[in-house]
């Protein structure tokens, strides 16, 4: 079950898929009472399914953060984005996996297959979720530089943009709210992929504002950041760009 550099990208097996949904409650069961009493965690907003297919995309500021935006989608599973070298670790990557973990390999040769695996995920669990800052910046409340490629996919298969904001306050301790926003429309799809990419590009610019309006909304504390997360060996240890 363990995945290997040039496997597909998407394991729609059966048993796979049980063992996935069965795998994921549990977690969600362990993983709520935990995020409660660790961030006092909270949830504003819903998504409705009117607005499905659809995108979705976070702000990422903590090493548990699929957990939050997981509980946030409860009882609805996503699939989400990650690095390939995660799925590369034993035992962590074939968790990761059973929990919805779609890798991202660096190889330009696969992005046909990308885009095959978010086209799936767009039909199978109508839900696919990406970081588009591209890493973990740890307690960060000043939203980092959007990367275009969920952007992109979102005008490629005209599905809406639902950002899920990660807010951080600090009374006594930390506390964490995920704010679900209203879907954002892609711009048009163009025959021309040079101009999609262009759309796409100005298209995570909006939606990185609106991601930004709503943590100073909501009153996120830009005081508490601490850097980038720290690369793990094996893990996240991609070179930064």
């Amino acid at each position: 079950m363990a995945y290997k550099r040039g496997d597909p990208l998407l394991n729609r097996k059966p048993f796979f898929l049980a063992l996935s949904r069965l795998l994921s409650v549990i977690v969600f069961l362990i993983g709520w009472p935990l995020i409660k009493f660790l961030y006092g965690f909270r949830v504003k907003g819903r998504i409705s399914k009117q607005n499905l297919p659809a995108m979705l995309i976070s702000n990422h500021t903590l090493p548990l953060d699929p957990l939050l935006q997981g509980a946030a989608l409860f009882p609805r599973f996503t699939y989400f984005t990650l690095l390939e070298e995660t799925l590369f670790t034993p035992i962590l990557g074939t968790l990761v996996q059973l929990l919805g973990g779609i890798p991202l390999p660096p190889d330009p040769k696969r992005l046909p297959d990308i885009e095959s695996a978010v086209k799936t995920a767009l039909e199978k669990r109508r839900m696919i979720h990406f970081y588009p800052e591209g890493e973990c910046f740890l307690l960060n409340q000043e939203v980092k530089t959007f990367k275009a490629g969920a952007f992109y996919y979102a005008i490629l298969f005209q599905a809406p943009v639902i950002p899920l904001v990660t807010v951080l306050k600090k009374k006594r301790r930390l506390r964490a709210s995920v704010i679900i926003l209203e879907p954002i429309q892609p711009p048009p799809r163009s025959a021309s992929q040079r101009e999609n990419i262009h759309a796409a590009i100005h298209f995570a610019r909006t939606v990185q504002q609106q991601v930004q309006d709503c943590i100073d909304r909501e009153g996120g504390d830009r005081s508490l950041y601490l850097g980038p997360m720290p690369r793990i060996k094996g893990v996240n240890d991609r070179n930064r760009g």
